[in-house]
């Protein structure tokens, strides 16, 4: 029996080569989508996303004996959509911004909300590092909406001006990973997209209420992403797939071990 089966339609990614150095001949990776034959394991995670279009990947990890996945299923299925996470954010009582989904909205709507709020950012329902992120006004938001024709799997948010970004990494029994982040260029901090990093604190408060969401989510290991601006927070997506390049280059610690730890039984 393999140590670790990684579920993944990507099998180059920096997570899971970082995977393979650490445990050399231990790990198998299975696309849902082109491989057959199914390796049993140990321990089971799951990295992938959304935006295959496929629940497939769901699927099979629900048939899975639970303690045996990471993240476990139900967490994977609600945090894979921001709809459903934030959803969930507002009803647990998490700090979120006002949000709207354009593929539920007509235009009336969607004008009122820019009334609201003159400046968004656009983000994609099932986004990956932060491709399809944009900021927009109202006259811009039909231009963009011409462009984007049909699709319209897409949510927007108020565009908070000179706030703090922060990524939140966190890995059950282990001390979190805290990051500040900005943005290179335009809105998105994301590492794949240029953006950049340093080693952080949080207060004590806005570290409850990331002990209060991860206890709340039942996620092994995630990512947090928020937003700070006048000691208020706003949580904008936990990402329970999340990459770990950008984590291990600013911190220097070697993250996929202490994630091996947490999860190899």
């Amino acid at each position: 029996m393999n140590e670790i089966t990684v579920i993944a339609k990507n099998k180059n990614t920096y997570f899971i080569k970082r995977l393979i150095e650490e445990l050399k001949q231990g790990v198998v990776v299975f696309d849902p989508w082109s491989d057959f034959e199914f390796p049993t394991a140990a321990t089971y995670i799951s990295r992938t996303t959304g935006v295959y279009g496929s629940d497939l990947d769901l699927l099979i990890l629900k048939s899975l004996p639970p303690l045996s996945v990471f993240n476990p299923h139900d967490v994977l299925k609600l945090f894979r959509s921001k709809c459903s996470q934030y959803k969930w954010f507002e009803d647990e009582g998490l700090p979120v911004l006002p949000w709207l989904s354009l593929k539920d909205s007509d235009l009336v709507t969607v004008e009122k909300f820019f009334r609201l709020y003159p400046e968004v950012v656009v983000k994609p329902l099932i986004g990956q590092g932060g491709w399809g992120i944009e900021a927009l006004t109202w006259d811009n938001f039909r231009t963009w909406k011409k462009r984007k024709g049909q699709d319209q799997g897409y949510l927007i948010q108020p565009f908070l001006k000179n706030s703090t970004e922060y990524r939140y990494f966190f890995i059950k029994g282990a001390p979190p990973f805290i990051l500040e982040r900005k943005s290179k260029t335009g809105i998105v901090a994301n590492f794949t997209r240029q953006g950049e990093a340093v080693v952080a604190n949080l207060s004590d408060e806005l570290h409850e209420i990331m002990i209060d969401l991860i206890h709340k989510s039942g996620a092994h290991y995630g990512a947090i992403d928020l937003l700070v601006k006048d000691n208020r927070p706003y949580v904008l997506e936990l990402n329970s797939v999340p990459g770990i390049e950008q984590l291990e280059k600013v911190t220097g610690r070697n993250v996929i071990k202490e994630l091996i730890k947490s999860f190899v039984r």
